[in-house]
C-alpha cells in the first residue's frame, strides 16, 4: 500500500512559533432517534494544514457521550479545525471551527446509531519490533460479554486470520496497514457490537517521514523554515535529505538539527520533499508537500485518498485550495463507479465510497466557491483493492533446438488458483506453467489471466518466436535521486526507425527496490525506458539518463552484456498549477492501436524544458487538467519515432487547448487546437440545466458529431448535425444528466475538434 502523502498548501501570512497558547474542543454525541448519549464514539479533530500547522487526533466519547481535546497552537495565529464523526451509515458529520488562540469550542453531534443492546466493542493494541501485535479488549456492556470474534485483516495468515481469545496476539508477515475488527456477543441476542480500526505496522521499516513549514516574514516571504516531524519506531533517524523542489538539496546527519531554512529565488509552485534513513538500512521513508511562493494561483481542486483496508472502501480527503478569493462552499465527487448507482456521487467534503469491484477508477472532484471566480475540477486514477497482492505476470524462454517451443513461467502474485493462457495463435491452456509449440515463427500476443482469492488480473506481452534465436537476460535498477523508484515500469523497445514502425516491445513492472528484469530478449539493439508511477517530480527516462530517445544509449545483445543497466530518472522543472487545461487525441492512422499506450506525452514550458508528463491511454487520449496561463509545448515521446512539438497558448479568454495528432509510419504529427474551418465558437449557458447551445461561425459547411461524455469517459449522447457556412446554433438536451461535470466534444473528419467542460446543476 503506497504511503498516504498529505500535501501542505502554503499561505503567506504565517508567523514563526515564538510562543504557545491553547484551544479546546468538546461536545456530546447523541442518538438522533432516542436522544441517548453514544459511548465510545470516535471523534476526529484535524487541521486543514494550509498554515503549516499539522494536527490530527482521535478521541472517544465517555459513557455520557462526552468528548474533550486540548490543542497547543501558536499565539497570535488563527487557523481552521475540522471536527468529524461517522454515523451508523458511514456518513461523515463535520463541524468547521475557525479558531484563534485561547478559545474554546463546542461541537455536538446528533447521529443515527446502531442499537447494540448496551454492548460497546472497543480495543487497543501494542506493536513490537517484530510485527507482533498484542490486542487488549476494552469493550463494555451489560449483560456481561461472553464471546469475542477477531478478524486481524491479514488474509495471508489463512486460518490464523481470526481468533476467539479475549486478548489475542497476532504476528503479521510484513509491515503495512491492516483493518482489524472485533465482534462481541452477550449472553442474549440483544447485546452485540462490532468495532474496527486501522492497525499500522511500520512505515518503510517503522520510519514515518513528516514535516511542516512556515515563512520567515521578518526577512523575506521567499525564505521558508522547514521543521522535521518525522518519527521512527526504534533506533534513531541517521540522515535527513531535503529536496526543495527547485533543484537544491541538503542532507543532515545525526545528531545535527534536522530543521533547515531555504530561500527560493523566484515565485512559483514547488514540491519540497523529505527523505529519512534510519540507523537500520530497512528503515527509510519519503514524503512531499506543495508550497506556493509569490502570488496566489487561485482556486485549485485537489484530493488524495486512502484505501487502507484493501476491501474496496476508500476514504477521500479534499486538498483543494481556495486561494485569495471566495472560500470553497461546494464539493461534487464522481467516483467513476456507475455500478454503485446513486452512491456514485457525493457532496461531502471528505467522503467515503465503497467501490463495487477491485480495479482502476477515474474519480473526479469539482469544487465551487461562493462566487463564480472559484471553480475547478480534477480527475485522478484511483486503484481499488489489493492490486499489489494480485498481479498476473509471466516470463518465457524459447527452448532449443527449434526455438518454436516456448516454456512459459507464471510469476503472478496473490496466490491464484486458476490460470488461463491465450497464446495468440488460437490455442489456450489452463496449466500454470505450460510449454507451447507454435506452428510457425512470428510475434504472438500471449495473455495470462489469473483468478482466485477474490481477485482477477490479466497480463499480456508479445512473444517473439524465431528459428535458432539467441535469448538474453537484461536487468537493472531505477532510481529517483538517491533512492530506488518504488513504483514504476520499464519498457524495452527494439531499435526500429524504419518507415513501417513495428518494434519488439516488452514491459517489466519494477519491484519495491526499483529492480526490473527481462528474461528472454532476442538478439538485437534496444532502447530501455523507465516510467515512474508516482508524482515526485521525475520524468520517463531512457538508459543513458536522458528523456529523448535520440540521446539514449542503445543496448546491443550481440556482444557482451554489461548488466546491470541502471537508470537515474531525470527530474522535471517546476510546473505551476492553474485554471487552464489541455487535452488531446492521438489517432493511430495505419498502425495497430496496441502501440498507442506506449507513448508518453511530455509537457514543456515556454523555454522548452520538461515540466511534467502523462501516459497516453489505450484509446489515444491524454490530459493535463491544471495548468497556469502561458505558452507550452506538447511532445509525444516514443523510441524511434519522430514527433512534432505542438505549441499551445492558455489565456483567461481561452483557458483550454485541445490538440489532435496522428501516428503514421514512424512519425507523430499534429495540428493546434481547432481547425481553421471554425472562426469562433461559444457554449451557453454553462452551468447548464435542461439544455445547452453551441454557437459556431463556420468558414465552410461540414457535418459534425456532437457528443457528451461523463468524467469516466462514458458516452451519454451523440448527435450528427450538418453545419453551413456562417453562424450555426446546435441545441443539445441535458435534462437527463445528473448534477456534475461533463465533457462536450464536437468533431468532424475534416478536422473540427471542439472540446469543453459542462457543469450540470440541479
Amino acid at each position: 500500500m503506497k504511503k498516504l502523502l498529505f500535501q501542505f498548501m502554503f499561505m503567506l501570512l504565517i508567523f514563526p512559533a515564538f510562543s504557545q497558547g491553547y484551544i479546546s474542543v468538546s461536545g456530546t454525541v447523541t442518538d438522533i432517534a432516542t436522544g441517548n448519549p453514544i459511548p465510545n464514539q470516535a471523534v476526529t479533530i484535524l487541521s486543514d494544514s494550509t498554515t503549516g500547522f499539522v494536527y490530527y487526533q482521535m478521541v472517544f466519547t465517555d459513557n455520557a457521550g462526552f468528548y474533550f481535546d486540548t490543542i497547543a497552537v501558536t499565539l497570535g495565529v488563527s487557523g481552521t479545525l475540522f471536527i468529524q464523526t461517522y454515523d451508523c451509515n458511514s456518513l461523515l458529520h463535520e463541524d468547521v471551527w475557525n479558531y484563534t488562540p485561547m478559545q474554546t469550542h463546542t461541537s455536538d453531534f446528533s447521529i443515527c446509531y446502531a442499537n447494540t443492546g448496551g454492548c460497546q466493542a472497543f480495543f487497543i493494541y501494542n506493536v513490537s519490533d517484530s510485527n507482533m501485535v498484542s490486542f487488549q479488549d476494552m469493550s463494555t456492556g451489560s449483560p456481561a460479554i461472553i464471546s469475542w470474534s477477531w478478524n486481524f485483516g491479514d488474509p495471508a495468515a489463512g486460518t490464523n486470520n481470526t481468533s476467539t481469545l479475549q486478548d489475542p496476539v497476532h504476528i503479521y508477515s510484513m509491515p503495512g496497514t491492516y483493518t482489524v475488527c472485533l465482534t462481541i456477543q452477550g449472553s442474549d441476542s440483544t447485546c452485540s457490537d462490532m468495532y474496527c480500526q486501522a492497525v499500522v505496522l511500520g512505515s518503510s521499516g517503522n520510519c514515518d517521514a513528516l514535516f511542516t513549514f512556515y515563512a520567515d516574514t521578518a526577512s523575506s516571504a521567499n525564505t521558508i523554515h522547514f521543521v522535521d516531524l518525522s518519527t521512527t519506531g526504534y533506533g534513531h533517524i541517521s540522515t535527513w535529505t531535503w529536496s526543495f523542489g527547485d533543484g537544491n538539496t541538503q542532507t543532515i546527519a545525526y545528531p545535527a538539527n534536522p530543521n533547515v531554512t531555504h530561500t527560493y529565488l523566484s515565485n512559483g509552485t514547488y514540491t519540497p520533499c523529505l527523505t529519512i534513513q534510519g540507523n537500520d538500512s530497512s528503515c527509510y521513508d519519503h514524503v512531499c508537500a506543495t508550497i506556493v511562493i509569490g502570488p496566489d494561483p487561485g482556486c485549485i481542486a485537489n484530493f488524495t485518498y486512502s484505501d487502507s483496508t484493501n476491501n474496496g472502501t476508500v476514504q477521500f480527503f479534499d486538498l483543494s485550495q481556495a486561494g485569495g478569493g471566495a472560500p470553497i462552499i461546494a464539493w461534487n465527487w464522481n467516483f467513476g463507479d456507475p455500478a454503485s448507482g446513486t452512491n456514485n456521487s457525493s457532496s461531502y467534503r471528505n467522503p467515503v465510497h465503497s467501490f463495487t469491484a477491485p480495479g482502476n477508477y477515474t474519480v473526479c472532484l469539482t469544487i465551487q466557491g461562493a462566487d463564480s471566480s472559484c471553480f475547478d475540477e480534477i480527475c485522478k486514477t484511483v486503484v481499488v483493492g489489493d492490486t499489489t497482492g494480485c498481479q498476473a505476470y509471466f516470463t518465457y524462454t524459447c527452448t532449443a533446438p527449434t526455438f518454436v517451443t516456448v516454456q512459459f513461467s507464471d510469476l503472478s502474485t496473490g496466490n491464484p488458483t486458476g490460470w488461463l493462457w491465450s497464446f495468440g495463435d488460437g490455442t489456450s491452456s489452463t496449466i500454470q506453467n505450460p510449454a507451447h509449440t507454435f506452428a510457425a515463427t512470428g510475434t504472438f500476443n500471449v495473455c495470462l489471466t489469473i483468478t482466485g482469492n477474490n481477485c482477477t488480473s490479466t497480463y499480456c506481452q508479445d512473444v517473439v518466436v524465431q528459428d535458432s534465436t539467441n535469448y538474453h537476460q537484461i536487468y537493472g535498477q531505477v532510481f529517483e535521486g538517491d533512492f530506488p523508484l518504488p513504483m514504476g515500469a520499464v519498457m524495452i523497445f527494439s531499435f526500429d526507425t524504419t518507415a513501417n514502425y513495428q518494434p519488439y516491445v516488452d514491459v517489466s513492472i519494477i519491484d519495491s527496490n526499483g529492480v526490473y528484469y527481462f528474461t528472454s530478449v532476442p538478439d538485437g539493439s534496444y532502447y530501455i525506458l523507465a516510467i515512474p508511477f508516482d508524482s515526485n517530480g521525475y520524468l520517463p527516462t531512457y538508459y543513458g539518463n536522458t528523456i529523448n530517445w535520440e540521446q539514449a544509449t542503445i543496448v546491443t545483445t550481440t556482444g557482451t552484456l554489461n548488466n546491470p543497466y541502471n537508470i537515474n530518472l531525470v527530474a522535471s522543472e517546476q510546473m505551476i498549477p492553474g485554471p487552464g487545461s489541455a487535452t488531446g487525441q492521438i489517432n493511430m492512422g495505419d498502425l495497430s492501436t496496441a502501440m498507442v499506450d506506449k507513448i508518453n506525452m511530455i509537457l514543456k514550458n515556454d523555454q522548452g524544458k520538461a515540466i511534467g508528463f502523462t501516459k497516453v491511454s489505450t484509446e489515444g487520449a491524454f490530459s493535463f487538467p491544471t495548468m497556469a496561463y502561458g505558452t507550452y509545448y506538447l511532445h509525444p515521446e516514443m523510441p524511434g519515432v519522430t514527433s512534432d512539438n505542438i505549441m499551445i497558448v492558455l489565456t483567461p479568454e481561452k483557458p483550454h487547448a485541445d490538440v489532435v495528432l496522428t501516428f503514421t509510419g514512424n512519425k507523430i504529427q499534429g495540428i493546434n487546437d481547432i481547425t481553421t474551418l471554425v472562426d469562433q465558437w461559444s457554449v451557453y449557458p454553462n452551468p447548464v440545466t435542461d439544455h445547452v447551445s453551441v454557437s459556431l461561425d463556420m468558414k465552410q459547411g461540414t457535418p459534425v458529431v456532437a457528443e457528451i461524455y461523463n468524467m469516466t469517459g462514458q458516452l451519454l449522447s451523440s448527435s450528427t448535425v450538418v453545419l453551413h457556412n456562417g453562424n450555426n446554433i446546435i441545441s443539445l438536451s441535458t435534462a437527463s444528466l445528473t448534477s456534475g461535470l461533463f465533457t462536450l466534444r464536437i468533431y468532424s473528419k475534416e478536422g473540427v475538434n471542439i472540446h469543453t467542460k459542462l457543469v450540470k446543476t440541479r
